[in-house]
């Protein structure tokens, strides 16, 4: 289960450093999709940066907010690094706290504060210092740096190594210290078989080691918080880049008539299943019900992302923020939707009930396309 400070932590650090990024100079997605690169000397607002490949190779004085396919840092910035991709690497210093996730992250510079780092394939590489605790998620989680108090890991398979000046927290299948690894504080590892401490290695305070039977469901959350991000993430580059008009207009719609979005969305939810069924048993019914499924998925998998654009756009206008671009409100809205879907027992209740209003949504902007198309 995530905790209420560390959930409402991200979502502060994620809003500050977004918002910040949307008032700037440089707060820009790529339009093309396809390239972003930071080449200026020195960027001196924040940066936000959306596309397929974003590189940032120019030194920045406020935060950076970045989401690609193959994200990188490599020169210095001096406030909050948040990156999304399949493939980030940080490889500059970072003034304050850092943010990555994706399929394989690896971070080899100094992060003056906390770094929250997770993927399928971790790697804080032995060029990395971080300034104050280190939290690191994913399926194989190896972390070489020097790390000034704690280091936290939930992994399947967790090595541990480098220089630890506090307490390690381990929770995994399998647990390898390093024949490198100092740790100043306590060893406390959670895992399926008692830790492997490699001959060289340093654990000055003691090991408390307790059997668990395999890792527990929580271990896969960052995982699955990190597809669902990256997944509405993409919808929403999709959808804003090809139909802005129309994504901007159901957002509308979601502010105006929530409630009106709802209802519909249950309807849909129930009455198009049975009219695909009773589509099915005629035979010239078959093409039409083949269409109709298609157009019924299609709705149903945009409705997270017009929801998660307008949460975006909503947790702006409560901090009073105006000339927000939409990209910031995309990434914000993003990582709000998806982290709360992720969560254990009422994400369930959370998807269904963004699923139902989004698709609502399409359905009452459609009818009042219709109904403005109609002669007077």
């Amino acid at each position: 289960m995530v905790s209420n400070h560390n959930f409402w932590t991200a979502v502060t650090l994620c809003t500050l450093a977004v918002s910040t990024a949307s008032s700037g100079v440089d707060a820009r997605g790529d339009s093309a999709g396809r390239q972003a690169v930071v080449t200026d000397d020195v960027a001196q607002d924040d940066v936000l940066r959306t596309g397929r490949t974003v590189r940032v190779d120019a030194e920045v004085e406020g935060d950076v907010a970045v989401a690609g396919s193959d994200v990188t840092v490599s020169a210095p910035v001096k406030g909050y690094v948040m990156s999304a991709g399949r493939t980030v690497s940080v490889e500059a210093p970072v003034g304050n706290d850092l943010w990555a996730a994706g399929e394989r992250v690896s971070v080899d510079g100094h992060v003056g504060n906390n770094a929250m780092v997770a993927g399928q394939t971790v790697r804080l590489q032995p060029g990395a210092t971080i300034g104050h605790d280190a939290k690191l998620a994913g399926d194989e989680v190896r972390s070489e740096g020097r790390i000034v108090h704690n280091l936290t890991i939930g992994a399947r398979r967790a090595e541990i190594g480098g220089d630890i000046g506090g307490v390690v927290h381990a929770s995994a299948d399998r647990v390898t210290v390093l024949p490198n690894a100092i740790v100043r504080g306590d060893l406390i590892v959670r895992a399926s078989e008692p830790p492997v401490i490699s001959p060289g290695a340093q654990v000055m305070g003691n090991v408390d080691f307790q059997r668990t039977g395999g890792v527990r469901w929580w271990l896969a959350w960052p995982a699955l918080w990190m597809c669902l991000f990256l997944s509405l993430l993409v919808l929403n580059l999709i959808g804003l880049y090809v139909a802005p008009t129309w994504f901007s207009r159901v957002a509308e719609t979601l502010r105006t008539r929530p409630l009106l979005s709802l209802l519909a969305g249950a309807v849909l939810l129930i009455a198009i299943p049975i009219v695909i069924a009773i589509l099915l048993i005629t035979l010239i019914g078959i093409t039409l019900a083949v269409i109709l499924t298609g157009a019924y998925v299609i709705a149903l998998v945009l409705s997270a992302a017009l929801v998660s654009y307008r949460i975006g756009l909503w947790v702006f206008d409560r901090l009073h923020r105006t000339g927000v671009s939409r990209w910031a409100a995309m990434l914000v809205g993003a990582f709000l939707v998806s982290l709360a879907i992720s969560l254990p027992m009422v994400g369930g209740l959370i998807a269904l009930a963004i699923v139902l209003t989004g698709a609502g949504a399409l359905a009452v902007e459609w009818r009042d396309r219709r109904l403005r198309m109609q002669p007077a």
